[in-house]
């Protein structure tokens, strides 16, 4: 019969390892997938055959493929020994640490990554080896041991081996060439990724020298506008203006909305950044916001209405995209 067990998540905690365990004893021996491994039981299992046998198992798990090995419990690879179908021989279990010395002979000490837990089925304790995914940049995992069976030829330091359907086997040259892209992908992805980060660095940036300068910019837009309903305001008064301070830092800011939306609208199609930049640049542009200031004499009360409408538009949009622009371009490590 199959192996009876939700593959769609890795199982980690006693009650799913354990629940790992009832299925391989259930399963039928042709059961033996790329993702499990399972032996009876060892005399010893810090011999040098027993280590030498777990620590295979292990490294020919680290050295699937990762679409391979993504293709069931998450990535994570099971080694179980003491338990078979059909059989519960049970395995006597060392301390962790006896344990991990006598297997990190031939796996290497820290990586990859494995952790070994015991469990209780049928009254037998069972060694349930938990193998981490492999992941796009893994180094090719190599034997660090060279291993003499009683019988057989010697298997040498350095040696490659890859779970296969119901065996791990030396690294054939299609598998070496995988691990080989596997390696290499992983330059790619952090290439990807810094590109992907400065990217982000140079939007964040942009952004807010662009919010900046138009909140600014409506700020001295509403000055302007209260000053314009004067009883003395006339053309004059904004031509002054103009060559003031105030009046050439407007200017200035003008010159950064309109070039740092350029520059935001090549750099990204995301809408949600583009679009309330683009409302932003429509409003200050269309030219309602300064009608009353270029009139000979003090501005109507409805004409400052209308343009108060448009400053208020242009900083909603502003914020909008200064909000976005935190929810899209936070510093997340990404």
């Amino acid at each position: 019969m199959a192996l009876t067990i939700d593959n769609s998540r890795a199982l980690r905690t006693p009650a799913q390892l354990l629940a790992l365990a009832r299925a391989v004893h259930e399963a039928s021996p042709e059961d033996e997938s790329r993702c499990i491994e399972w032996k009876s039981a060892y005399d010893d299992i810090t011999s040098a055959s027993a280590s030498f046998a777990v620590g295979r198992a292990i490294l020919g798990l680290a050295n699937r493929a990762v679409a391979v090995a993504g293709s069931a419990f998450e990535g994570v690879g099971y080694v179980l020994v003491g338990v078979e179908p059909g059989a519960v021989a049970g395995q006597k279990v060392p301390d962790s640490a006896e344990l991990f010395n006598a297997v990190q002979r031939y796996t290497g000490h820290g990586r990859p990554y494995w952790d070994a837990h015991t469990v209780e089925l049928h009254g037998e304790s069972i060694l349930v080896i938990v193998v981490e995914p492999p992941r796009d940049g893994d180094r090719i995992w190599l034997l660090q041991k060279g291993y003499q069976a009683p019988k057989g030829s010697l298997v040498p330091e350095g040696a490659i081996f890859v779970r296969q359907v119901g065996a791990t086997e030396r690294a054939s040259r299609i598998e070496l060439d995988m691990l080989q892209d596997r390696l290499l992908s992983g330059s790619e992805a952090e290439a990807a990724a810094l590109r992907e980060a400065t990217q982000k660095s140079e939007l964040r940036e942009l952004i807010a020298d662009l919010v900046h300068a138009g909140k600014r910019w409506t700020s001295s837009a509403q000055v302007l506008l209260i000053a314009s309903a004067s009883p003395s305001w006339t053309q004059n008064d904004m031509a002054e203006w103009v060559n003031t301070d105030s009046g050439r830092e407007m200017t200035a800011d003008a010159q950064v909305i309109k070039r740092n939306v350029r520059k935001l609208r090549l750099s990204t199609v995301n809408p949600l950044l583009v679009g309330p930049a683009m409302e932003a640049q429509q409003c200050f542009e269309t030219g309602k916001i300064f009608d009353p200031v270029h009139r000979n004499g003090p501005s109507e009360a409805d004409d400052r209405v209308v343009s108060y409408q448009s400053i208020n538009a242009m900083k909603a949009a502003l914020d909008a995209l200064e909000s976005n622009a935190i929810e899209l371009l936070a510093h997340t490590g990404n």
